[in-house]
């Protein structure tokens, strides 16, 4: 009596089961940068918050992220992600902002791995590394930017506080003001120094007609316009 046997699954072609895993360590690369540029993007969120951030999910991008941790040093400050350990295999990328140096992105495996293209490290997660590092060199180049314009637009704010509000000596006669330092300086010159404000000038109607009276008497309503530099004071 014949019986039949059970058919044994056929088993996986090398080939397709290195492609699964090629495909799936690609989309822990692609999750990685992604979570990382929305922390990056994330607003209002404090420049520490956001570095802790960023380190802690570093180690998720990596081939063997069960023995990777990962570490941030930045302008003197060092972010670690949790149960950082370090270990033997280091793969690195510096953090490059207007061609300085200022830190460093590190990601460490606890325990040796077989070796790849760099150590125990995929060629693609050198690509990743570097791909970060240049974000956040990015990230911070913005930053240090967006904090400029708002330190100068405090500083013009407080400045025309200072000259709109409160008393300032100025000489009934020439109109001169007299400065922090007691000296008496040109009233042009005072907002320029205090506010950054640079000047033009042309002459009124009103004083064209007494200044140059043959001249005003032809005068239209289009002014004339002369230039002076605010330092020497002297017309062009």
């Amino acid at each position: 009596m014949l019986t039949k046997t059970a058919e044994l699954p056929e088993a996986e072609p090398a080939e397709y089961r290195q492609m699964r895993e090629a495909l799936r360590t690609r989309t822990k690369e692609l999750d990685c940068l992604y979570s990382v540029l929305e922390v990056l993007n994330h607003p209002g969120l404090p420049l520490d918050e956001r570095l802790h951030q960023l380190v802690s999910i570093l180690p998720k991008g990596w081939e063997y992220s069960e023995v990777a941790s990962a570490r941030l040093v930045f302008d003197g400050h060092v972010y670690t992600s949790s149960h950082f350990e370090g270990g033997p295999c280091k793969q690195t990328a510096d953090i490059v902002v207007d061609g300085e140096t200022l830190g460093t992105l590190e990601v460490y495996y606890a325990t040796q791995r077989p070796e790849k293209d760099e150590g125990p490290f995929l060629k693609e997660e050198r690509t990743l590394i570097n791909a970060l590092a240049r974000r956040l060199g990015t990230f911070v180049k913005r930053r240090r930017a967006e904090e400029a314009r708002e330190c100068a637009r405090r500083e013009l704010q407080e400045a025309l506080t200072k000259i709109l509000s409160g008393f300032l000596p100025i000489c009934a006669n020439c109109k001169r003001i007299r400065d922090d330092s007691s000296q008496w300086i040109e009233i042009e010159a005072y907002i320029r120094d205090h506010t950054g404000v640079e000047f033009s000038h042309s002459i009124c109607p009103a004083c064209m007609k007494e200044l140059y009276p043959a001249a005003g008497r032809k005068y239209t309503e289009t002014p004339l316009r002369i230039e002076r530099t605010s330092d020497t004071g002297t017309d062009q």
